[in-house]
């Protein structure tokens, strides 16, 4: 009598984006993006202050893999007003979420279509005046208010920073992470209609 093998089950793909990230500032943004999108991919952020190394991405990589058919996408996010720390950048086998000269240049392109090479302490102060709720605006954290209107106005940011210069001051290449979200989303969906 022949015996039946038995057919392994296909282990399926587990996708991970593992964001390093400069400071609290960008993890909370990265945390709240993780909760807004649902996405079926892993989001992991990680801050590693002006740390950042190939070798660190190498070790926060290696401690999501589960298998190795899993994928881990390594991206960057950090202000580049550190001329060290971005000379670093070309080392790294990341994708940039870059902003100059600061991640609130990103949230600002939420709210107004600045073009204006500005410092970080300027584009902060523009953004506390330009809607009442980053009145009281303090990095390391993002209100339930200001998160609703990063949310709800992601759209214009993304088409406002498309037009920027890469790298100059103002610039941000935070939308990459939206966009790769998105197409997680839509992927997801027509996999299970």
């Amino acid at each position: 009598m022949a015996t039946k093998r038995l057919q392994q089950p296909q282990r399926s793909l587990k996708e991970a984006f593992l964001v390093i990230c400069e400071g609290e500032t960008e993890r909370n943004y990265v945390d709240f993006l993780r909760i807004s999108y649902h996405s079926p991919i892993r989001i992991v952020s990680k801050v590693s202050g002006q740390s950042v190394s190939q070798q660190l991405i190498n070790k926060h990589v290696e401690q999501l893999k589960l298998g190795k058919y899993d994928k881990i996408t390594s991206f960057l996010m950090y202000d580049m007003d550190v001329e060290e720390v971005n000379r670093r950048f070309g080392q790294c086998k990341a994708i940039l979420l870059l902003s100059n000269p600061c991640v609130e240049q990103w949230f600002l392109l939420h709210a107004a279509d600045n073009k204006e090479p500005m410092s970080s302490e300027a584009i902060i102060s523009t953004l506390k005046n330009i809607d009442p709720i980053w009145k009281q605006y303090k990095k390391g954290t993002l209100t339930f208010p200001q998160q609703s209107f990063l949310w709800q106005n992601r759209g214009k940011a993304i088409i406002r920073a498309k037009v920027l210069e890469p790298l100059v001051n103002p610039s941000s290449s935070v939308y990459i992470l939206l966009e790769k979200l998105e197409e997680s989303l839509q992927r997801t969906a027509i996999n299970n209609p």
